[in-house]
């Protein structure tokens, strides 16, 4: 993900400096863990058992990689 940093105001103190995601980061991330959970909703394998199947273990790898 690209880091980015911006300025949190608290109120009181100093304040500190917050990792931020870009909007378009934000979406590639969220879109990919919103396949993943909607696959687990939908499929017969995933619904039932602890294991994931082999499409839920390539849509969590593709979360994965959009979130590093």
């Amino acid at each position: 993900m690209t880091q980015q940093t911006t300025m949190v105001d608290t109120g009181t103190g100093y304040g500190h400096l917050q990792r931020v995601a870009s909007a378009g980061v934000f979406d590639r991330v969220q879109r990919a863990y919103r396949a993943y959970i909607d696959h687990g909703r939908e499929c017969t394998t995933c619904d039932v058992d602890t294991t994931r199947c082999t499409t839920a273990e390539a849509l969590w790898e593709a979360y994965r990689a959009a979130n590093s």
